[in-house]
């Protein structure tokens, strides 16, 4: 009798264990919140006020020429290929436009995928978004050495480049009313545990 009573306890402290469990696991549409996003990364050569300087100079320049390269992009697939296929010309231009500054530095130019703290961003209208930590496609541009403090943001959808709604920009990037909801809420500590489970889940599968 006494062993029936620990096993029918087991029984359901396990139930119960695996319900709190899939309450922080991920649901549909969490996953897409990392796959559709670009990110920019501008790393300067150091942390002298100098390189520092340079660094903002090179990312205002630059987004104002990626805003050109992706303008009207209708998905991250679209802007990553315009992207790549434009990474000799940025480099390029950067290097002229450090060149015209009086700086010899080399520029490194690369879409590759990068881990990203969490990120909130609030637009015109006071709504915050937040971006969770974990891993992103990203354009980075390193100047010289790239041993300085660096600097980054959503490049697509182009919350860099606008001041337009951010979900308005979200939507036409062709995020979900489910994943817009997703990311006005995850500053709390469910929705972060879901996301970590789902970068671990992420490596587990690789």
């Amino acid at each position: 009798m006494k062993n029936n009573i620990n096993i029918i306890a087991a029984f359901c402290a396990c139930i119960l264990l695996t319900s709190c469990f899939c309450a922080f696991m991920p649901v549909n549409g969490e996953q897409k919140i990392y796959e559709n996003i670009i990110r920019l990364h501008v790393i300067a050569n150091s942390d002298s006020g100098e390189d520092q300087d340079l660094k903002f100079k090179v990312r205002d320049f630059i987004l104002g020429d990626i805003a050109d390269l992706t303008k009207d992009c209708k998905d991250i697939t679209e802007a990553a290929e315009k992207i790549q296929a434009g990474l000799n010309g940025i480099n390029t231009k950067a290097k002229d436009f450090i060149s015209q500054k009086g700086y010899d530095y080399p520029i490194y130019t690369s879409l590759s995928t990068e881990i990203y703290p969490e990120r909130t961003y609030t637009d015109p209208s006071g709504e915050t978004f937040t971006f969770p930590s974990g891993k992103y496609q990203s354009l980075r541009i390193i100047i010289g050495e790239g041993k300085g403090k660096n600097w980054w943001c959503v490049l697509f959808p182009p919350l860099c480049l606008t001041g337009s709604k951010i979900e308005d920009e979200l939507a036409v990037a062709g995020y979900s009313n489910e994943q817009i909801k997703i990311l006005k809420k995850d500053k709390t500590g469910k929705y972060v545990i879901r996301f970590k489970i789902l970068e671990i889940l992420s490596d587990l599968c690789k």
